[in-house]
């Protein structure tokens, strides 16, 4: 199998998440091909480069693009508070970690008036995420060229397991959690003209 530059590969997922593209098997695949170390780093460098694209492009060139697309899916609807007004660190931290597609939270941010800052910063809530799936990239790639031993194969899997059950466990309590009363949670109301 031929050898993949992680350079190269950083250009690709960062493109992927700068156009709003699903991009998890990207993630995981980084893990497969450059282990947890390099592949968590080239990820994470990705995002970023990728999250800030995003952000550029649906505030400009794509902004009627995205503003279509949102209004014809249902899902996006959900989104229109974040448009109307901006959102604080809190409420885009509670984006993050619920189970809601990264890139309707991206657009819905960029498409409203919420700062690059908060946004950029509630973005790191989402390391666990990629390191999970770039450790169960790497894990099954190794365990598929016998590189584990039984042992160590099993012990990775309850950890990717475990770190699982932790990030949904957390990503369900905020979601369930009543957030009517803290008004930096909650989402913006939107405003009437």
């Amino acid at each position: 199998m031929p050898e993949i530059n992680p350079w190269l590969y950083l250009l690709l997922l960062s493109a992927a998440v700068g156009l709003g593209l699903p991009a998890g098997a990207l993630v995981v695949g980084a893990g497969a091909l450059f282990g947890p170390g390099l592949g968590l780093l080239t990820v994470l460098l990705a995002e970023a480069v990728g999250l800030v694209l995003n952000w550029r492009l649906c505030r400009g060139l794509l902004r009627p693009k995205m503003e279509r697309w949102l209004a014809r899916t249902p899902k996006a609807r959900r989104l229109e508070p974040l448009i109307g007004q901006p959102a604080g660190l809190k409420f885009l931290l509670l984006l993050r970690l619920a189970l809601i597609p990264m890139n309707l939270v991206n657009a819905g941010c960029a498409l409203g008036p919420t700062r690059l800052q908060p946004y950029a910063l509630a973005s790191l809530a989402l390391i666990p995420r990629f390191a999970l799936m770039v450790l169960a990239g790497a894990t099954g790639a190794e365990s598929m060229r016998g590189n584990l031993s039984p042992l160590s194969l099993t012990a990775r899997w309850v950890a990717v397991a475990a770190s699982a059950a932790v990030l949904l466990l957390v990503a369900r309590r905020l979601q369930l959690r009543d957030t009517r009363n803290d008004p930096e949670t909650r989402p913006p109301e939107k405003r009437i003209p």
